[in-house]
């Protein structure tokens, strides 16, 4: 797990995923054609969970672009905090083992954003 506060991601074991998890159903159905079949159950599945989780904090980003949420999904099927990226200091070096998102799955992510939306 990342420690923000020394920069380091924790050698502790990695949290298993359930395939089963609505959050990663969604993600394995997007592909290149399209975000998700009309008649994925993912979504309905997806959308249900999170309306179940307690939200912990909603507020616009600095530039009030963006809508900027936390839940709690700690005892859920998510795992631990699946939803909430690291934080990271501009003058802070990235740790070699930090993922970064490439521009598709970004686009991605701000498709499937825009559709849970509507």
């Amino acid at each position: 797990l990342y420690r923000e506060e020394l920069n380091l991601t924790s050698p502790a074991a990695p949290l298993p995923l359930r395939p089963e998890a609505s959050w990663l159903q969604f993600q394995l159905g997007i592909s290149r054609d399209g975000l998700y079949p009309r008649s994925s159950p993912a979504v309905t599945r997806l959308l249900r969970d999170m309306r179940e989780f307690p939200t912990i904090s909603a507020d616009y980003s600095q530039d009030e672009k963006a809508l900027l949420g936390a839940c709690d999904c700690s005892q859920s099927e998510c795992g631990a905090h699946p939803l909430l990226p690291p934080r990271q200091k501009r003058e802070e070096e990235t740790p070699e083992d930090f993922f970064y998102f490439v521009d598709f799955q970004r686009h991605n992510a701000e498709i499937a954003a825009f559709h849970l939306d509507r």
